[in-house]
């Protein structure tokens, strides 16, 4: 049996990969405040629809923060911990 990772399945046609929405969010904790990449997934196409899922961190890329020096690549925020959300800038990916 062979398993085909990536672009083809097993007709030999390339599959396609969920379309994500990138939106660039800033996030206010009780300690902190973030800047990053949240992709909401086809099915949550509103980025309330992601902070109201059963899911208990929310997931951001590319983060930048005053408690770093440097920005992160990723990290999990607890939604619980969450106090405000604005998100930035809409982009379609």
């Amino acid at each position: 049996m062979r398993i085909i990772l990536g672009e083809e399945n097993m007709k030999g046609k390339k599959e396609r990969k969920p379309k994500y929405r990138k939106v660039k969010a800033w996030v206010k904790t009780a300690t902190s405040t973030y800047t990053g990449n949240i992709y909401l997934p086809p099915k949550q196409g509103r980025f309330s629809d992601v902070m109201n899922d059963k899911r208990k961190f929310i997931s951001m890329t590319d983060v930048e923060s005053k408690d770093f020096a440097e920005p992160k690549s990723f990290l999990a925020i607890n939604k619980d911990s969450i106090e405000l959300v604005e998100v930035i800038e809409p982009k379609e990916e």
